[in-house]
């Protein structure tokens, strides 16, 4: 969401002012003004040195940018907050002795040996370790992620009509419960919608040739 935050307006943004917007959407522990005059205080420090980093080279000022300064504050803030979250997920690696990031996108299980009662092992003590990140992740993304997306996207509600295509979109469907030989499990499943007719869902047959052409 960083596409559409002006990261140098949050400097304009009143710490109080980006609390209230804040509570008024999520119930995110930390959310008070205090907080978010540290962030601002941070950022600050980041502009003035010159070491923006991730933040550089960008468009600050520029007139598509609609966030109001406490909005863009409060989404910079949680964008800092989120890297410190992004760390405790990747202990979730460490601990299954897997890679981060992971060279491929198919689960392929992990290479330790999972014993509740070894020391040698994934035992109790690490699975309990590993279902205390997961409810901070879960916690992050109900309380920040999903209202930070839907405040910030109400304020670019035009674009969505931007770079339409044709209206015509297809999916093989993914992300199968139990295997890619079951469609049926599909989270996302398999289909095809026709001149934007959302009411009718066409479907799929991922093993007829002659659904499938490659031509120019």
């Amino acid at each position: 969401a960083l596409d559409c935050v002006d990261v140098a307006s949050a400097l304009d943004a009143d710490p109080k002012a980006t609390s209230e917007l804040a509570q008024s959407i999520s119930n995110f522990p930390k959310s008070s003004p205090g907080y978010f005059a540290d962030m601002k205080a941070k950022l600050k420090g980041f502009v003035e040195a010159g070491q923006l980093g991730i933040f550089a080279k960008a468009y600050w000022g520029h007139p598509a940018y609609k966030l109001p300064p406490e909005a863009n504050l409060m989404a910079v803030a949680h964008y800092l907050e989120a890297l410190e979250w992004q760390r405790d997920v990747a202990r979730l690696h460490a601990i299954f002795g897997g890679k981060n990031p992971h060279p491929n996108f198919v689960v392929g299980g992990v290479p330790c040996p999972i014993d509740l009662n070894s020391d040698s092992a994934i035992n109790s003590k690490r699975l309990s370790q590993v279902q205390d990140i997961i409810n901070k992740m879960r916690a992050f993304v109900d309380q920040v992620y999903i209202s930070d997306t839907l405040a910030i996207a109400s304020f670019y509600k035009d674009w969505g009509s931007r770079g339409e295509g044709v209206g015509n979109f297809m999916t093989f469907g993914d992300f199968p419960a139990t295997g890619m030989d079951d469609p049926s499990s599909y989270l996302i499943p398999a289909g095809v919608i026709l001149n934007r007719d959302l009411s009718t869902i066409h479907e799929v047959d991922m093993n007829a040739g002659d659904q499938i052409k490659e031509y120019v």
